[in-house]
């Protein structure tokens, strides 16, 4: 049997906006979830990429909304909503609206 437990952050909130932002742990253990709030009136997209395994910076590129046959590195928050996700740890972050998303690193749902 499986225990659902509540999110449990493991560091600092961090504002994400149109540059790219990499969401560390302040307590020495990988988040493996990350609870991320849309602060806007409208959808937003988040892109994200992998941290570089010796440390080095990242680029996530152009974030950009997905179309039919064309899949991307991404994913859509709907207005006013607030989500746990599950991305690599010590992910990088960029948004495609300007300072538009609370992302909190942690653990649980």
């Amino acid at each position: 049997m499986s225990t659902v437990n509540a999110f449990t952050p493991f560091g600092q909130t961090y504002l994400v906006s149109t540059s790219d932002v990499q969401i560390k742990t302040q307590n020495n253990t990988y988040a493996v979830s990350y609870r991320i709030v849309n602060l806007t009136s409208g959808t937003v997209y988040l892109g994200f990429k992998p941290a570089d395994p010796l440390g080095g910076s990242i680029s996530v590129g152009t974030v950009s909304v997905p179309t039919a046959g064309s899949p991307v590195d991404s994913i859509g928050f709907l207005s006013g909503s607030i989500e746990v996700v599950s991305l690599p740890p010590n992910v990088w972050l960029k948004a495609d609206t300007a300072n538009s998303l609370l992302v909190t690193p942690g653990v649980g749902i």
